[in-house]
């Protein structure tokens, strides 16, 4: 049975201490972000958001840039190599460490900033802080709706943060480093077969000009996702009937073409939409449209539009023609942050739709390195599990191992 961080706290070792993180000497909290950041302003200053930290790490492929004046009257918020970013909006608690190539960015509001003096302290902050009973302790702090939920920087600071002995700690650190390479590497093993489907099927595209023109409501179905987010109490205790349920935001703030698992499952299923696997879930944001294929069943929600082509082939051909001109496709998109898609107008549009031949070459190479990114990411998975489970043993004492002498 999963504890909770108390009783964590409860089970330490006697020799180690618990102090707030605000009261930490070691570690200064430096804040939050940009409140008014303005447009975005292409060539300007990268900013990370809360969808930026994903899976533990940064990722930005299209960043949100501000203005190089913005950025020079919110220095304070500048990010340093080594600084840990917290989601405070949306997905709270979730962690990143800035790398070198998200140094001298700035960030949103969205995202709180945690600077060490030592690489190790925030090292350690960081796994901290992304283990499960912190993750759990900061969605329980949190306040506002489902869908916006905040962590204040005053909770933030109160974080219990057990201190260990800096002998086991530096042993610690050095076995996660061995995992964060062996993830490093299956990510870009994952970003290299993901670019590769893209560079090929763009190379397709651009023979295009011979090719016959048909509407998107003439290749696929098109439904709108009309189910509202799960209500905490529906997703406690999930079982093996349940389903994902897919939010805008699950389609939008994936770095992947093909979706696996989301957040929040889905047990009530009177009158819900359910989407059978290799669908297409898309849904949009001011930047443009993006698009998803389902792994497994999904129940989609409210802002998500659901294509149905006939078939595998037609499906991936689709998929990535949206990937191609996702800017584009931000026409067919309403409201102020161009978030409400219009079925009749998505099906309107016209697309290039290449010989039968054609598509099925491309879908056997799309298909075989899709599967060798899901095997990539699913590897991460498990050593995430691992991850885990050595933080617990080391929270216990158990880990690094005492030697015989």
């Amino acid at each position: 049975m999963a504890i909770g961080l108390d009783e964590r706290l409860r089970l330490l070792p006697s020799q180690w201490t618990v102090v707030p993180l605000g009261e930490l000497r070691p570690v200064q909290l430096i804040g939050y972000g940009i409140t008014r950041p303005g447009q975005h302003t292409q060539g300007g200053v990268g900013m990370v958001r809360a969808a930026d930290v994903q899976d533990g790490r940064l990722r930005s492929d299209e960043p949100r840039r501000i203005a190089p004046r913005v950025h020079k009257e919110n220095l304070r918020s500048r990010l340093e190599l080594g600084d840990v970013v917290v989601v405070l909006v949306g997905r709270v608690g979730q962690t990143a460490v800035v790398t070198e190539e998200f140094q001298h960015w700035n960030a949103s509001r969205t995202v709180g900033i945690i600077r060490a003096n030592e690489p190790g302290d925030a090292a350690w902050l960081n796994l901290w802080l992304s283990s499960r009973e912190v993750r759990e302790w900061c969605a329980q702090q949190a306040t506002g709706s489902t869908l916006h939920r905040t962590l204040s920087l005053a909770t933030l600071r109160s974080l219990p943060v057990p201190v260990p002995p800096v002998e086991s700690r530096r042993a610690l650190l050095g076995a996660m480093r061995l995992l964060e390479t062996k993830e490093s590497t299956n990510a870009r093993i994952a970003a290299c077969a993901t670019e590769l489907v893209d560079e090929h099927f763009a190379m397709l595209a651009g023979c295009s000009e011979a090719w016959e023109e048909r509407t998107m409501g003439a290749i696929a179905e098109l439904q709108a996702g009309t189910s509202s987010r799960p209500r905490p109490n529906d997703d406690e205790m999930p079982t093996h009937q349940d389903i994902d349920f897919a939010a805008p935001a699950d389609i939008l703030q994936s770095a992947w073409p093909r979706l696996y698992r989301t957040e929040h499952r889905f047990a009530s299923l009177k009158e819900a939409l359910v989407c059978e696997p290799y669908s297409l879930l898309v849904a949009s944001r001011e930047d443009g449209v993006r698009a998803v294929m389902n792994e497994a069943p999904v129940v989609p929600g409210r802002g998500v539009l659901v294509l149905t082509p006939t078939s595998l082939t037609d499906a991936l051909w689709l998929l990535h023609d949206i990937r191609l001109r996702r800017a584009e496709l931000a026409a067919t998109a309403q409201g102020s942050a161009a978030r409400e898609l219009s079925r009749r107008a998505f099906a309107a549009t016209t697309i290039r739709w290449p010989p039968q031949d054609v598509r099925e070459q491309f879908a056997r190479l799309a298909d075989r390195l899709h599967e060798r990114a899901r095997m990539a990411l699913e590897e991460n998975r498990m050593l995430s599990v691992l991850r885990g489970r050595i933080l617990e043993s080391f929270l216990s004492g158990a880990f690094p191992a005492k030697s015989a002498s």
